[in-house]
């Protein structure tokens, strides 16, 4: 396995999530300088520390060191499926909803 291509696809991961490595590492509890460490020099973290990445990013360890599985976002309901389920929603719901909604788009 190439560690450079672990840190492509992590890379990836947090372009199309429109988030940044500083979010990932806070994320995650690795500090920024191991995460620059094993960056610069194409080193692999170890399976916990590349599972805890991988849940960050909401995709598979497998993932991130092939490139081969499918993202977890790959399966998510499409966003009409999701707003028949909002459109169901009553107002305590509905808050929380939007509570959720504000807290996450801080991440991006």
């Amino acid at each position: 396995m190439r560690p450079v291509f672990f840190w492509k696809i992590v890379k990836k991961e947090v372009d199309r999530q429109k988030t940044t490595f500083e979010w990932l590492y806070r994320k995650t509890g690795i500090p920024k300088g191991t995460f620059s460490s094993w960056k610069n020099r194409n080193i692999t973290p170890r399976a916990d520390e590349a599972y805890r990445i991988a849940g960050a990013l909401g995709v598979s360890v497998e993932y991130l060191l092939t490139g081969k599985d499918s993202p977890a976002h790959s399966s998510n309901p499409p966003l009409e499926e999701i707003i028949q389920m909002v459109v169901q929603f009553d107002q305590n719901d509905l808050e929380v909803v939007s509570a959720l909604v504000k807290s996450m788009s801080k991440r991006y």
